[in-house]
């Protein structure tokens, strides 16, 4: 499955409830007892390791309109995965490391890493609070409009993020409020024949507030209401706009919204939400962003071997492009995935993103498409082969692009 559908799916918090209950299992997720990797216990903690390592190929590395320039990439990616086994409670450690290696271009060679540690305190029957933690490094798509197409290299990003909520359950009434922080810390890019971006003004912190009410109609549906608030503050106290004039770029704003949880055991689950998004900016220079906004993923189980996966959302996104003041995002995804044997897994997925950025005249349309094919060999090996495609067409000047990317990995578990 491609990583716009995995993601709009799986980030669903409903979808992670429902998939908890056992009641529907995707072809992805369900447990094979023959290649599964058994880990290593040590105590109250299951350790899993592995490493992956891959070669592809892409006709377009720098996602450029004109002079595409092909290359094969190297990468090796060690991970570490930390399960606890209690009865109650529960604390999961997590963590990976990416390096890719062009052949051709080694000012695009990187190394990304991340590790994360995430729990839940089970106060009583009807009240636990989870938690996560995490830092991660990586590097900005070369597709990013915020990165212009003479940087160097990617931009490193380093993100610092935690996240908490607390559920409580009064009979059929469950609230959960919740509080979220990232922080994220643009490195400076050097440009193509000298000099230097100055990525300062990007540095920002984020802060969210939540509160979720939901009510349980039945053992199959809940029906909710949910209210977010975020603060964003930058660093950088001004940025410099087309024409001389200045702004600040702190904001505050909100996501109202209405939706459902539901799990109907074998033939589907997921989480819809519709409602309505505002981020509203400090400074007049530059508009305010709001409009409808969706969020959402379903899973069809369509038979015991075929998984159907649709996902999206509307969300209101950062930018630092002179006169912007951020995009209304919105993208849509859905994916295939198919049990063709029990150790071969194939799949297939379409998925379509429109950025329209507030306060200048630009538009951008990006489709995607990709197919893979994964081979369980035994409990420690498995292989992938994916193709994906990518092209934006964008009614700024140059700014199309398509792209073909095809990688082959194998993986190593214990």
């Amino acid at each position: 499955m491609c990583v716009v559908t995995a993601a709009a799916v799986a980030g669903v918090s409903g979808i992670a409830m429902a998939q908890e209950t056992g009641r529907g299992i995707g072809v992805m997720d369900r447990d094979r007892p023959d290649y599964d990797p058994i880990g290593i216990r040590a105590g109250g903690f299951i350790i899993y390791p592995s490493v992956t390592a891959g070669v592809g190929y892409t006709d377009n590395l720098f996602l450029q309109q004109n002079n595409e320039q092909d290359d094969t990439v190297f990468q090796v990616a060690p991970e570490l995965l930390v399960e606890s086994q209690w009865s109650r409670h529960e604390l999961n450690l997590k963590g990976g490391l990416l390096t890719k290696g062009y052949d051709e271009n080694d000012s695009d060679n990187i190394t990304d890493y991340n590790g994360e540690v995430e729990g839940r305190l089970d106060i009583t029957r009807d009240t636990f609070v989870s938690a996560d933690v995490g830092y991660r490094l990586y590097h900005e798509d070369r597709g990013s409009p915020d990165l212009p197409a003479a940087a160097s290299q990617p931009t490193e990003i380093a993100s610092f993020y935690a996240n908490t909520s607390l559920s409580h359950r009064f009979n059929r009434l469950i609230l959960r409020p919740s509080v979220s922080y990232n922080e994220l810390d643009y490195d400076d890019v050097g440009l193509i024949g000298g000099g230097v971006i100055n990525n300062d003004d990007r540095d920002r912190e984020r802060v969210e507030y939540g509160m979720r009410v939901s009510y349980e109609a039945s053992p199959a549906f809940l029906v909710f209401a949910e209210g977010r608030y975020n603060e964003i503050e930058y660093d950088n106290f001004d940025d410099a706009l087309g024409g001389g004039g200045v702004a600040k770029r702190d904001s505050d704003g909100y996501d109202a919204l209405v939706g459902t949880t539901f799990d109907l055991g074998s033939v589907a689950r997921g989480e819809v939400a519709v409602g309505y998004t505002e981020q509203s900016y400090d400074s007049g220079l530059i508009p305010d962003v709001d409009g409808f906004s969706y969020e959402g993923g379903v899973e069809w189980f369509v038979t015991e071997l075929t998984t159907l996966s649709l996902g999206g959302a509307r969300t209101v996104e950062e930018t630092t492009i002179v006169g912007s003041s951020g995009f209304l995002s919105t993208a849509v995804a859905a994916g295939v995935d198919h049990e063709l044997r029990r150790n071969i897994l194939i799949g297939a997925d379409v998925s379509y993103a429109n950025s329209a950025y507030e306060g200048i005249n630009r538009d951008d349309d990006v489709y995607g498409a990709g197919v893979d094919a994964t081979y369980l060999i035994n409990r420690n090996f498995s292989a992938n082969l994916g193709y994906e495609f990518e092209s934006r067409e964008s009614n700024a000047i140059g700014s199309d692009y398509d792209a073909n990317t095809i990688l082959l990995t194998l993986r190593a578990a214990l």
